[in-house]
């Protein structure tokens, strides 16, 4: 059982400085093929959480991005 790694890579190091208001993660699956999470750290107004997936960096980039500009950049 391979586990989960405890240093996270340079990537998630680099998306957790450009947003500091998400949690950010990178998980892997059985074959060792990475996905990437992200939840907000605030709650919208309705008591919601996000979660936000990704199968690449580029891809949670901009979804983070895209929800940031739906919110008013408040993120």
């Amino acid at each position: 059982m391979p586990g989960y790694g405890l240093f996270p890579s340079s990537d998630v190091i680099r998306l957790r400085a450009e947003f500091p208001g998400y949690l950010i993660c990178e998980l892997h699956d059985e074959l060792g093929f990475p996905s990437y999470v992200a939840t907000r750290r605030a709650r919208s107004e309705g008591g919601q959480v996000l979660l936000i997936t990704a199968r690449t960096v580029a891809n949670l980039r901009a979804e983070i991005q895209a929800q940031e500009h739906r919110q008013g950049g408040d993120a």
